[in-house]
């Protein structure tokens, strides 16, 4: 599976983010993977010291999440570095993890 760089931004995540608090239903993904440079790239930031996770669902209606970092305070820093294009499973699925049991 190649990397993706997984960066949005800001306006398409409060769009994806607001796609979802406007439609809510049950979400069917077990969990999201995100590759490790995106995760870095959030975290590197000046001030930066932790990552929040939003519910969102892409133009296509798919759950995903919206990733931002936090500073100390537990702020969100918008204006910085975020992330979607998860991928989900399933169907990227570690189907011998303990985590993918149904």
């Amino acid at each position: 599976m190649a990397d993706d760089p997984h960066r949005i931004t800001l306006p398409d995540a409060l769009k994806m983010v607001a796609r979802a608090r406007a439609n809510p239903r049950p979400v069917t993904i077990k969990g999201w993977r995100f590759g490790a440079e995106i995760i870095r790239e959030i975290l590197d930031q000046p001030g930066a010291t932790g990552l929040r996770a939003y519910h969102a669902e892409n133009a296509d209606g798919e759950a995903t999440l919206v990733l931002v970092g936090t500073d100390a305070k537990g702020a969100d820093l918008a204006e910085g570095v975020l992330a979607e294009w998860a991928f989900p499973c399933p169907p990227y699925c570690d189907d011998a993890s303990p985590f993918s049991a149904p």
